[in-house]
């Protein structure tokens, strides 16, 4: 089956549930934990000064949920209660700023652990979601128990050494935004050679994999080239937007000590992410090593990743109305309007990011990493379904436009929430491989 049909088979299929991994404020239903914000602001007014310390502290534990549920209307007389809502606010996004972008670490020893249960165990540690394909893919369901031995792994290399003895492999191509499990690879027939043992680095929240070295002869220039092919995973939960390789960081010698150079030097490579796989091939275009070369001594890569850094929900309370804007710290977010057009619901946007330069334009590469979705006041979803259009750029703001086939009801039965980071940070991609064979 093709990567393809894997991804359309993907979405609706979990196995496993987030479960223990879930953040507090996730674990609560919507109303409930509109309940819990009320009753915990009410009680910042306390004329006890243990109770208000107390909840101001329940309030920063339950995360950045609870910021949207906070009043905003203050009589400013009470310069206690304004305070502290506004430490409240400042404590919960300097938290949330502060979100492992590094590498997520397993520990599990266990005898005879189920793979159902290690998975969960990995999704609780980690915090990434991992789904099973195998039933949807028409294979067999196994769930066979395995002797773990894994000591802080970062999550790449722990999943690596559970598939391994489990029997299964996985795909980041769901295009769902997890990690699919599926049968075991393929294995050789008889008579082949065994197959060959993946060139593979672990580097922070990412698994860099080593596919092909192409090397081609062009006679009419008489001139070669060779183009080397890397896949990069990363952790689904940090959800990068850009990423990005400059040519100069190139650090490339042959087994004869001679530097082997990009096609192009002073250049950049820059791919945008998309949020429904978690993974991205890379392409280095070189010029080709000399013919008397028989591996590539060392090939270092040195890029960045352009990940989001905290997020930030807007809420608004009626997809029918048009021009209204929420605004949350430096950053705001307009509802122009939602265009009915048959079955498609058109639903235009307006945001104004902070800041300029490398940072915006790497916000603009990563719109399709925002969540939009519908609910209804019951608290059910109606997830988007229809794609994204870019409405463009322009003195500091992005336009766009998101559509939603076959909701039921007209718009507004609906709230319409939207989920953007609260800024973008660059997270390094680096990686060696030594003594690669060439062709």
């Amino acid at each position: 089956m093709n990567r393809g049909s894997r991804a359309a088979c993907a979405i609706g299929f979990l196995t496993v549930a987030l479960g223990a991994a879930l953040a507090p404020a996730q674990q609560i239903s919507e109303s409930a934990l509109k309940d819990r914000v009320a009753q915990l602001v009410e009680r910042l007014e306390s004329p006890k000064m243990e109770s208000r310390a107390s909840a101001e502290k329940s309030l920063i534990d339950l995360g950045p949920k609870v910021i949207a549920l906070l009043p905003t209307k203050i009589d400013t007389t009470k310069k206690d209660l304004v305070e502290r809502l506004e430490r409240i606010r400042s404590s919960i996004q300097a938290k949330d700023d502060q979100t492992n972008l590094g590498a997520s670490k397993i520990t599990l020893k266990a005898k005879a652990i189920r793979l159902t249960e290690a998975i969960k165990e990995f999704q609780t540690q980690s915090g990434n979601i991992i789904t099973d394909l195998r039933e949807a893919n028409g294979d067999e369901v196994t769930n066979p128990a395995v002797d773990l031995e894994i000591e802080d792994k970062c999550f790449f290399e722990a999943l690596d050494i559970l598939a391994e003895k489990a029997g299964i492999t996985y795909t980041p191509y769901t295009n769902d935004g997890t990690l699919g499990i599926m049968a075991g690879g393929m294995q050789p027939q008889p008579g082949m050679p065994a197959m060959a043992k993946p060139m593979l680095i672990y580097s922070g929240p990412f698994r860099i994999q080593f596919k092909e070295i192409a090397i081609v002869k062009d006679f009419t220039m008489a001139t070669g080239k060779a183009t080397a092919q890397f896949e990069v995973l990363w952790e689904p939960r940090i959800r990068p937007m850009l990423l990005s390789i400059k040519n100069d960081d190139l650090k490339i010698v042959d087994d004869q000590g001679k530097t082997i150079m990009p096609e192009v030097k002073e250049e950049s490579s820059e791919t945008g992410l998309r949020a429904g796989n978690c993974a991205a091939e890379i392409n280095l275009e070189l010029v080709a090593p000399e013919r008397a070369a028989k591996t590539i001594a060392s090939l270092k890569v040195k890029g960045n990743v352009t990940v989001p850094s905290g997020m930030k929900s807007f809420k608004f309370p009626n997809l029918g109305a048009t021009n209204v804007t929420q605004k949350q710290g430096d950053i705001s977010v307009t509802l122009e309007s939602c265009e009915v057009d048959e079955q498609t619901w058109k639903v235009a946007l307006n945001l104004a990011y902070p800041e300029g330069g490398p940072a915006f334009e790497s916000y603009r590469q990563g719109l399709f990493n925002n969540r939009p979705w519908l609910q209804r006041a019951d608290g059910s979803r109606f997830e988007h379904n229809g794609g994204m259009n870019d409405g463009g750029t322009g003195e500091g703001k992005i336009g766009f436009e998101f559509m939603f086939v076959d909701a039921p009801g007209k718009p507004s039965d609906y709230l319409f929430i939207y989920e953007t980071p609260a800024k973008v940070v660059p997270i390094p991609l680096e990686f060696e491989f030594k003594d690669v064979p060439l062709p």
